[in-house]
């Protein structure tokens, strides 16, 4: 019975030790698969570390395999296919950092070239928007073409553009005295336009006919033209600083400036009561001081209109006008030898001088800040 015993507990040793070998041999060939697939070569590269730990056990399951150790070996197998997916893991990990820092590096190039083609684009518009004024200019300036016979309303409709170009004529020359007061011909235009604008202040739609229209607009190209060479021989800054001067008055949310040839217009109403200023005119023509101040490369032209054509008694009050409009200015801050008044009486409506519904809107001041470049 003893030798039986023996017998079979040695059967059952080696069916043991045969089922061991046969799992360690299992799990060692599922070890190699896992280190030759493509994943373990990437982990190789990438997670250097984690795939020399993986090679250590590899080496352990090896060796106990070799000395018997069936358990021992498909335990290193086990941990070292673990090894390997870590390293894969680890690898894939860092190559998603990789991509994303490559993707956040391609984007800030991205933006900072929308970035210059917004600035080239901008850059582009306001050379357009140069080009478009000086061609206004040139346009301008041409002889016009002279103006045939008219019916008696069309010479009187003449006769109310002829005074608004004389007038725009003498306002340009202005403009362009601020700017270069010794100008070659600007007294001659300046006496052209001033003489044409008295005539047609003086005389009514019966006396003047045909109505001298091209004579005025000849008048302002002049008074335009003088201007441009104002500001080309004088070499002010470019027309992008009116610009900025039109955003910033426009942002302030205090005023409601526009443009013209002369710069960045601010227009006042009810600024007078008889030739005084009142009170809360006074603050805003201060304020507009201060502006002049901090932009002193502009010249500052104070335009005083009238809704009806003034008498000699109205047009010397104008004056007065012009004057205490001028002074508040420079008490807030404007250089008294760049600001010129002028009064143009009736003679630029912004609405139909004959509607006694709207025309007191022509009464108005209008504070101009002359651009030193074109």
């Amino acid at each position: 019975m003893r030798h039986a015993a023996a017998a079979l507990a040695l059967a059952l040793l080696a069916a043991g030790c045969a089922s061991g070998t046969v799992v360690a041999s299992s799990s060692l060939a599922d070890m190699d698969r896992v280190r030759s697939s493509p994943g373990a070569h990437e982990g190789q590269e990438r997670a250097p570390q984690q795939y020399a730990h993986a090679e250590d056990e590899r080496r352990l399951a090896r060796q106990a395999d070799a000395e018997g150790d069936g358990p021992a070996a498909t335990l290193y197998a086990e941990r070292a296919m673990a090894a390997y997916q870590r390293a894969l893991v680890l690898a894939r990990l860092a190559r998603a950092t990789d991509d994303l820092a490559a993707a956040s590096a391609a984007l800030q190039v991205a933006d900072e070239q929308a970035r210059q083609l917004a600035a080239s684009r901008s850059d582009v518009e306001r050379e357009a928007d140069e080009l478009d004024k000086k061609l206004r200019v040139a346009k301008d300036a041409l002889q016009p073409v002279p103006s045939g016979p008219a019916d008696p309303a069309r010479e009187a409709a003449r006769l109310v553009a002829a005074r608004a170009l004389a007038t725009q004529g003498r306002l340009l020359c202005g403009a362009a005295r601020l700017l270069s007061p010794s100008l070659t011909g600007l007294a001659d235009a300046e006496k052209a336009a001033a003489d044409l604008d008295a005539r047609l202040g003086l005389a009514g739609a019966e006396a003047l006919r045909p109505a001298p229209i091209d004579a005025a607009a000849r008048a302002r190209a002049a008074c335009l033209g003088l201007l441009t060479h104002a500001r080309r021989d004088t070499g002010g800054a470019g027309g992008g600083d009116a610009d900025s001067l039109l955003e910033e008055l426009a942002a302030s949310g205090s005023w409601e400036p526009s443009r013209d040839e002369r710069g960045v217009v601010v227009t006042l109403r009810d600024v007078f009561k008889g030739t005084a200023i009142e009170a809360p005119a006074r603050k805003k023509l201060e304020e507009l001081g201060r502006v002049a101040a901090a932009h002193p490369s502009f010249a500052v032209q104070v335009v005083v209109h009238d809704a009806t054509t003034p008498n000699a008694r109205e047009a010397l009050a104008d004056a007065q006008r012009g004057d205490a409009a001028s002074a508040a200015l420079v008490a807030g801050g404007a250089d008294r030898a760049r600001v010129r008044p002028e009064t143009p009486g009736a003679h630029a409506p912004i609405v139909d001088p004959e509607s006694e519904r709207h025309r007191a809107r022509n009464a108005r001041v209008e504070v101009v800040f002359i651009a030193p470049g074109n």
